[in-house]
């Protein structure tokens, strides 16, 4: 007899064979829940913990690899067998390469169906082989050769006090590493602090940072600490620090060096101990060249520097990202979208994501609120130009095209002239090198209308 805590989810869409596997490991033991489709499964993997997945190839709502690609995004360590049929041999040994325990091929025999269950559990058992927030980083962000070698500079200087610089472009994931180098270091269980330089005005800057004393200005009604004091013990992540006022910069190297702060108004020195973390979507060598960034200051931010590639050199992450969006959006918005289809994984694969990961987040998100079954290419809404290029058959980006999903003119009208306030936006950000108070300028709006509709379009907030 086995384990009765092993309980053991099956999703087969025929009920007969459904009832027939139920059947064969309730008489030898197991707990069984059953599910008739992909969404119905998914359901109750994440409600029910089982300890093994028995899914069949072929389901109603999705593919038995599209749901192992699911379960592997939000159950990493659930073993999973796939059943198929002769015909899908192919697709299970490409399952077995994306992370399948096995699969059996039908019709198959009771006595080695249970033998596959066991090992199944077996291996379900052993402690995972590599625990921790490194492998929480490969799983949101990907296997592939280029973000596989920024994982082992996150390994390499995690545990270790170095103050570390991150560089990439908006959108790429730079919070992400940041949480994560944290995550792993001796400082874990201390505050993990973010601050957007790029959001706040340069005459609040300091404040921000490193508070107040009590009538330091008019309306400072009361002591307030800045985020140098929130992150004590832990790690403070300064983002877009290539935006720091000149004299915030000073201030910060002097605070480097003496591991003191100065509230403002104040003139007793607070005591900080705080890893620093840093990140620029621009080469700070640069602006150190042009007088706008101090070198002294570089140095001390940088004892190692690990850099984040763009989505586009990395496309063989691509539907593992989309399909942890998938994922999540559906776990948001309450729904069962089931998967891309071909065409959809083609475009998404196609298209050169000048947003990087955030806009890929931005797309899925959008698709799954207005999909009902499976996300296909008109949901993705890909902006116009990089989506002609991007979608296969002809450009379904064009009017006609969208004419063809079935859009209103209203519809077609507002979609075009979001296309063209986004390009103008992308076009000025790298015009300005990420610096959104120089778009802000260049585009003649206020530096909030920037930020919003940047966040809005996956551009960088």
């Amino acid at each position: 007899m086995s384990d009765s805590s092993d309980v053991i989810l099956i999703v087969d869409d025929d009920e007969s064979m459904r009832r027939i596997l139920q059947l064969v490991l309730q008489r030898a033991g197991f707990r069984v829940i059953t599910a008739a489709d992909g969404g119905e499964g998914l359901c109750l993997a994440r409600t029910c913990g089982p300890r093994l997945a028995i899914l069949d190839y072929r389901l109603p709502d999705m593919t038995g690899l599209d749901m192992l690609r699911r379960l592997r995004v939000t159950s990493p360590h659930l073993p999973v067998i796939l059943l198929t049929g002769f015909a899908d041999l192919a697709g299970a040994v490409t399952a077995i390469k994306e992370g399948a325990f096995d699969y059996l091929a039908k019709p198959f025999d009771n006595q080695g169906f249970l033998s596959k269950v066991r090992e199944a559990l077996a291996y379900c058992h052993e402690p995972p082989a590599t625990p921790g927030a490194e492998c929480g980083l490969r799983e949101r962000m990907g296997t592939s050769p280029a973000i596989t070698r920024t994982i082992e500079d996150v390994e390499r200087v995690a545990p270790t006090d170095f103050a570390v610089s991150l560089f990439g472009e908006t959108g790429a994931g730079k919070e992400v590493v940041a949480r994560a180098i944290h995550d792993l270091s001796p400082r874990a269980g201390h505050p993990f602090v973010a601050v957007d330089c790029g959001t706040i005005p340069d005459s609040l800057i300091e404040n921000e940072l490193f508070g107040h004393e009590r009538g330091a200005f008019t309306g400072a009604e009361r002591q307030q600490p800045g985020k140098f004091e929130a992150a004590h013990g832990g790690t403070l992540f300064l983002d877009e620090i290539g935006n720091l006022a000149w004299s915030a910069q000073a201030r910060l190297l002097r605070v480097l060096q003496e591991r003191v702060i100065y509230r403002v108004g104040g003139t007793k020195p607070v005591a900080v101990d705080v890893r620093l973390i840093s990140a620029s979507n621009q080469d700070l060598t640069e602006a150190v060249s042009k007088g706008t960034f101090r070198e002294d200051l570089l140095y001390r931010l940088c004892d190692y520097r690990v850099a984040i590639p763009p989505l586009r050199a990395r496309a063989d992450d691509i539907l593992h990202i989309a399909g942890q969006f998938l994922t999540e959006a559906n776990r948001e918005l309450g729904k069962q979208v089931g998967s891309f289809t071909a065409e959809a994984a083609q475009a998404l694969l196609a298209y050169p994501w000048p947003g990087n990961v955030r806009q890929l987040r931005s797309v899925v998100r959008r698709a799954v609120l207005i999909a009902s079954y499976a996300i296909d290419t008109h949901h993705l809404a890909l902006p116009q130009g990089e989506a002609e290029r991007a979608l296969p058959g002809g450009a379904p980006g064009s009017a006609s095209g969208l004419y063809q999903t079935g859009l209103s003119l209203k519809e077609i009208v507002r979609t075009r002239m979001a296309d063209v306030e986004r390009q103008v936006l992308f076009e000025a950000l790298q015009r300005s090198r990420g610096n959104k108070a120089a778009v802000a300028r260049m585009l003649q709006v206020d530096y909030k209308t920037v930020h919003t509709k940047l966040k809005t379009y996956g551009l960088g907030a």
